[in-house]
């Protein structure tokens, strides 16, 4: 009798350190905050169209800031921005169709300009939106603004690159309604530029 108890604790004694190697060697947060919006963005938030913009909503804690101790670091506002998109694929119909078609959405390239710093406690409001397309890419604005001054904070571009469908097509069976292409803003066409001329020098450097 003993002996099958000793068994069953040192049984439970290697579950739970397996359970807690794996919580520290991943960003358990992370897998959180996804199930959270995920949930949040499928059954309580209103659907949008894809061309229209999403928000969700942030708070500045201690887990997000820098080593000045009172602002979010460089790194957190591109996971927060992954959250961001989450919520408008749900709420956009883009993640069920891309999930139906068995395609795929990764990201290609980003970048952000960082113009006021978000700081310890503040909240904010990330709003992100679709704003142009190719024929293989989709390009998102998001956008984080402090909720108590309406101030820009930060601003980003993000390329999505669809894979297994035409972005056409992705649109079409989003929505029956008819999309047109948004005109690029210029600054986005200079981006779009800049990463043609690094993937040239790339492939020539190779």
């Amino acid at each position: 009798m003993q002996g099958v108890v000793y068994m069953q604790i040192k049984t439970m004694v290697e579950l739970t350190t397996v359970a807690i190697g794996i919580l520290v060697s991943i960003e358990f947060g992370y897998f959180v905050k996804v199930i959270i919006h995920g949930i949040s963005a499928k059954l309580f938030l209103s659907k949008v169209h894809p061309l229209k913009s999403s928000n969700i909503y942030g708070l500045c804690t201690t887990r997000d800031i820098d080593f000045m101790l009172n602002h979010i670091n460089n790194g957190r506002y591109l996971r927060a921005m992954d959250f961001g998109r989450l919520d408008h694929c749900i709420r956009s119909g883009i993640f069920k169709t891309v999930y139906e078609t068995k395609s795929k959405l990764l990201v290609a390239a980003s970048t952000i300009r960082y113009r006021k710093p978000v700081y310890l406690f503040v909240p904010y409001r990330l709003q992100s939106q679709i704003v142009y397309w190719d024929e293989k890419n989709v390009y998102y604005r998001q956008d984080f603004v402090t909720l108590h001054d309406n101030f820009l904070r930060a601003t980003a571009y993000v390329k999505l690159a669809v894979l297994g469908l035409q972005t056409e097509e992705l649109f079409s069976l989003v929505t029956s309604e008819s999309v047109t292409l948004p005109e690029a803003p210029n600054d986005l066409i200079s981006w779009i530029n800049y990463n043609k001329l690094n993937s040239e020098s790339i492939k020539k450097d190779i």
